[in-house]
């Protein structure tokens, strides 16, 4: 059942200005749905259009099923955590959370009950005297998810919640939502710019791009299935490495559609010498490595090819390489794209390769 529907939204805020345009888009129910993609791709104004806080120029949304059409914001039956926290300075810790049930006239006994089972569950009940400034940014957070817990709505959205925060405090709520979203059972609406927040957290990803949805779908599949360039390159990192096909002409045997091929740093095997399975099938480069990263768990490679710079990720911790190298890419981790970008699924590459010094 979906709970979220976009049916032919569009947004301009001035003529020559679109922002959204055409969006179509369904968000079940009790989904961890998070728009993800770069600066002015829409993905705040399509939260902002949901929590009804912008009018859509064209096109209708549907919250269970009703239409929006004319619904206040605060007849939505959604709650919404902002990026800059939106207390209330001269007020106590309870009187934040419990301002929106007094307007809703929750009856006191009620309101007690709510502000203690969402303070025990966010960890807040020892702060309910103190003003907003004396709490830390993450107490804060904590805060602004209290009070819009406490109203039990049937949406939550948050834009972009933990971009202020620092990165240990950032990982530590990300994991709290996460458990959050599994107590709650409710339906998450979640904002943000970060890739490595999209793939942890949702269990749906809409990668926006200039006001389209260039992919959606699981992290998992996002990430292995990149249906087109700008997916393999925003989701990941370091990104998919992308190569001309052009260059690989001296190969015979290629789809003529295929303009690119792209590979996961991960998926390329590095070895000193100039085969590294000589019975595996699939890409050799050679090159030189320019720079490497231990990183604990991982080494990131840079490395320079005739082709381009790629990067490297291997999780092989017993040895570091320098100076030139080989590196194979099966032929069942290649992904082909044409001119437009778009994935070709057909195998493009022959069977025969050589290395590519």
């Amino acid at each position: 059942m979906y709970k979220i529907e976009l049916v032919g939204i569009d947004k301009a805020y001035e003529k020559d200005l679109q922002v959204i345009d055409n969006l179509n888009l369904k968000i079940e129910e009790g989904s961890f749905t998070i728009l993800v993609g770069p600066s002015g791709c829409g993905k705040s104004t399509t939260l902002r259009m949901i929590a009804g806080l912008e009018q859509e120029s064209d096109g209708e949304i549907f919250i269970s099923g009703k239409s929006m059409h004319n619904i206040e914001p605060g007849d939505r039956d959604i709650a919404m955590v902002f990026q800059n926290y939106a207390l209330y300075p001269t007020m106590t810790v309870r009187d934040n959370i419990e301002f929106g049930l007094k307007n809703n006239k929750i009856p006191k006994v009620e309101r007690n009950q709510r502000i203690q089972e969402i303070c025990d569950i966010l960890g807040i009940s020892e702060y309910l005297a103190r003003k907003p400034q004396s709490l830390s940014g993450g107490q804060r957070q904590r805060v602004a998810l209290a009070r819009a817990m406490v109203k039990k709505p049937s949406v939550f959205l948050m834009d972009e919640p933990l971009s202020n925060l620092d990165a240990k405090l950032r990982n530590q709520i990300r994991t709290e939502l996460i458990e959050l979203h599994r107590k709650l059972k409710t339906t998450f609406v979640y904002v943000t710019h970060d890739q490595v927040e999209a793939l942890s957290m949702g269990t749906h990803i809409v990668l926006l791009n200039k006001g389209k949805i260039m992919q959606q779908g699981p992290p998992l599949e996002i990430y292995n299935d990149p249906q087109n360039i700008f997916t393999a390159q925003f989701i990941g990192s370091p990104p998919m490495n992308i190569l001309h096909a052009k260059d690989f002409s001296y190969l015979d045997g290629f789809d003529e559609r295929v303009e690119y091929v792209g590979f996961r740093p991960e998926h390329g095997q590095i070895s000193k010498i100039r085969s590294v399975n000589p019975s595996q099938e699939g890409l050799e480069l050679a090159g030189q490595i320019n720079t490497y990263e231990i990183l604990g768990s991982e080494i990131l490679y840079k490395i320079e090819t005739k082709y381009g710079s790629i990067n490297l990720k291997t999780f092989d911790m017993r040895e570091v390489y320098e100076g030139r190298v080989s590196i194979l890419i099966s032929n069942d981790k290649l992904c082909y794209f044409d001119r437009d970008e778009n994935r070709i699924y057909e195998k493009a590459v022959p069977r025969d390769q050589k290395i590519c010094s």
